[in-house]
């Protein structure tokens, strides 16, 4: 391949030609971009006896893991105790074993072949792709799903620590989104991600271990500080959650293993629900409590937006459910794309976003105005606030308190994925509280998610001072 057109590649670099190779199989625009390409070939010439480029398949095996088998439902339970790892659960240049899903020994056993060990590292390989982590901790059983990639190192001289920060580095984060295809949904293959190139210390005919400790130990100081205000960040996240519940002080029904078996005398009406989750005395206990306080039902507090008609368009501003923050209840992004591929809700500011799925997590957020006129995944119900008995915020307060997200937890249906539908929503019971106390809690919330957005700012700016620190060691 050879770049016909540097000057105008160099002002605008979306903008260049090429000349296909035979070996070329693909023919977008990511493959051919020369910003990667001249980084890699710049690499490629520098003649530095400390360093060497390879591929990462040489140093690592390079391997998938397993989707649970079709209509399996993760829930709690006494028998539930093998880690699930899924990317949800990468975060942090970390794997979150601790706040992962469990699955039970019998499930396990038709994907044990795809494990987890400690210094694993796992890459994001469908939906946020490149997102890296290690697993830090000892474990004796740990699965992982089908969208991430483990990485094992095989050559005892590379550092599973060093190998991490340098895929989540500049150069390693250009490298997966060179590879990356799709157009609905990208994914990035395990044969792509096997071929990225790794830019490592050398010593004599091996890997420098010592060097790339040194290296490690250079940058860490500064990694550690940002671990310590992204830890602020999320007790001030933690502590935004249960403003409501402080603030109008009903009590919440306590869960406990004894709780989860009982006995229940089912109705005997054709169509009422008999699974063991909206059966669960603790449920009519909860809205018992609730309903002690002045309280409404969601359906007469709100109503369905109206306007639902998408515009055909060369291109659309996207939301998905990952662009939703279940932490801040805030949409994140939006990405353009040129097809829907499916059923899409319109967002319009001001509006109300509930996820069906999964809505015990908290995926709940009011469309602002740089938001209006995207579309949205079709498993957001939108809603516009009907009542002057309430405001908007706090309405989005209390959706996301467990005064309703545990009502959720016992309403949720399906097999493989939990959903709710209208109807639960509908009779979600909201505890309104006069609009005094309102506004105390929903500023008290928005104080603490401010002074939390602060710590997070600061965090990322000591990550990327640290990433920069080891590129400029690694590279220059």
């Amino acid at each position: 391949m050879a770049i016909t057109n540097k000057t105008i590649f160099e002002k605008t670099p979306l903008t260049f030609g090429v000349n296909l190779a035979e070996q070329d199989d693909r023919l977008d625009c990511a493959w051919f971009n020369p910003v990667l390409e001249n980084k890699i070939e710049k690499l490629r010439l520098t003649k530095n006896k400390n360093r060497k480029l390879t591929k990462l398949k040489i140093v690592a095996d390079v391997n998938g893991g397993k989707r649970l088998p079709k209509g399996t439902v993760i829930q709690e339970s006494e028998t539930s105790v093998i880690p699930y790892i899924r990317a949800t659960d990468v975060k942090n240049l970390k794997v979150k074993i601790d706040s992962a899903a469990k699955i039970s020994k019998e499930i396990h056993k038709e994907i044990q072949n795809y494990q987890l060990k400690k210094d694993d590292i796992v890459i994001t390989i469908v939906g946020t792709i490149g997102e890296v982590g290690i697993l830090e901790k000892e474990v004796e059983v740990c699965d992982f799903t089908e969208n991430i990639a483990r990485i094992r190192t095989k050559d005892e001289s590379v550092l599973p620590r060093f190998l991490l920060h340098y895929l989540d580095s500049e150069f390693g984060r250009l490298q997966t989104e060179k590879f990356l295809v799709g157009s609905l949904q990208y994914k990035l293959s395990l044969q792509s991600c096997r071929n990225i190139e790794i830019y490592l210390p050398l010593l004599n005919n091996g890997y420098n271990t010592n060097e790339q400790k040194k290296i490690l130990d250079s940058v860490y100081s500064i990694f550690e500080e940002a671990e310590k205000h992204r830890k602020a960040g999320q007790r001030l996240i933690d502590e935004a959650r249960l403003v409501v519940i402080e603030k109008i002080g009903l009590p919440l029904v306590e869960e406990t293993e004894k709780s989860r078996i009982f006995e229940a005398v089912l109705e005997e009406d054709l169509f009422s629900r008999l699974d063991a989750l909206f059966n669960n005395p603790l449920r009519e206990k909860l809205v018992a409590i609730l309903k002690k306080y002045q309280h409404k039902s969601l359906g007469k507090l709100i109503k369905p937006q109206k306007e639902n008609k998408i515009v055909p368009s060369d291109y659309y501003r996207l939301v998905e459910l990952e662009q939703i923050d279940e932490t801040t209840g805030r949409i994140t992004e939006s990405r353009e794309v040129s097809e829907l591929g499916s059923e899409k809700v319109l967002l319009k500011n001001g509006s109300i976003l509930i996820s069906k799925l999964q809505p015990e997590k908290g995926k709940i957020v009011i469309v602002s105005s740089e938001f209006d006129g995207c579309v949205g995944s079709s498993e957001l119900l939108s809603f516009v606030l009907d009542s002057s008995e309430i405001t908007i915020d706090y309405l989005w307060a209390v959706l996301r308190s467990d005064y309703v997200l545990k009502q959720w937890e016992y309403e949720l249906t399906g097999s493989s994925r939990m959903r709710i539908g209208p109807n639960e929503i509908k009779n979600t019971i909201i505890p309104i509280p006069d609009l005094k106390l309102q506004k105390e809690i929903v500023d008290d919330i928005k104080e603490k998610i401010r002074k939390s957005d602060n710590e997070i700012q600061e965090s990322k700016r000591l990550l990327d001072e640290a990433r920069k620190l080891f590129d400029q060691l690694l590279f220059e």
